[in-house]
């Protein structure tokens, strides 16, 4: 798959993940989040695009929105997430992207 692609993706999966931070609810599974975005995107897939949606926050100092995003089973991001790996940080990076002021609208990924 190309960038093109996941760029696409994480502008559609922006929207669904600030709008969960503004109405307070917690983590999203890759599968729930996937089954938002329409199209039959396989949750397998949602790593490539909410690494674009983590390099952004990164370069941009913003909290991990990415952070939203976890495993059915465990609860917890993935192994390609930039963060904390226990609970107890992961909590932590909830808590950092929960008190940031989210615009609803996708960033220009590039």
């Amino acid at each position: 798959m190309d960038r093109e692609l996941h760029i696409a993706r994480a502008k559609t999966a922006w929207p669904i993940l600030v709008l969960r931070v503004r109405k307070g609810r917690g983590p999203i599974t890759y599968g729930e989040l996937c089954r938002e975005l329409g199209g039959g995107v396989h949750h397998r897939a949602a790593g490539y695009f909410l690494g674009v949606i983590q390099e952004y926050c990164a370069a941009n100092g913003m909290p991990k929105l990415q952070a939203l995003a976890v495993n059915k089973s465990t609860r917890l991001p993935g192994g390609g997430y930039a963060g904390g790996d226990s609970p107890e940080e992961h909590q932590e990076d909830l808590a950092e992207v929960s008190g940031y002021a989210w615009p609803l609208r996708a960033p220009n990924f590039r």
